[in-house]
């Protein structure tokens, strides 16, 4: 009585075991989304905190009743930049380029990674009176 069920016991492991690996996989890639969604979430709040401050400047700007504000807030701002630009262009330059060639790079990347995302699944129905149906699916 003890050898069946010693093999029943090897037998239900042996079929865990890949399920097992399977589930530590889909563990870690778990971990790196969560690791890029948290990278994605800080960029976010940066980007809407300057569309914040692009608003609040050009609100100044354009508002003639604040003129006092605008020539001791954007003023002085505009003329830092310009004179950074200015004093630094070629940096500026070259750092621009750089920000375009990454750019392509990261759309031809992500092209390529997603160029194919449909695959053929087969499914398998088992009908009332026992019949088999076989029929593919294309998922996206």
């Amino acid at each position: 009585m003890g050898i069946p069920y010693s093999r029943q016991i090897h037998l239900a492991f042996d079929q865990v075991t890949p399920l097992v690996a399977a589930g530590f996989q889909v563990l870690e890639t778990t971990k790196n989304i969560t690791f890029l969604l948290a990278a994605i979430q800080v960029l976010n709040s940066v980007f809407l905190g300057l569309i914040l401050v692009a608003l609040l400047a050009l609100l100044v700007t354009l508002n003639p009743d604040i003129e006092y504000e605008r020539q001791v807030l954007v003023t002085p701002v505009v003329k830092w930049l310009a004179d950074l630009v200015i004093r630094y262009g070629r940096t500026v330059q070259i750092g621009m380029w750089i920000v375009l060639i990454g750019a392509s790079f990261g759309a031809a990347g992500g092209w390529y990674v997603t160029r194919e995302t449909t695959k053929k699944v087969e499914v398998v129905e088992v009908g009332p009176e026992d019949e088999t149906k076989v029929g593919d699916i294309d998922t996206a």
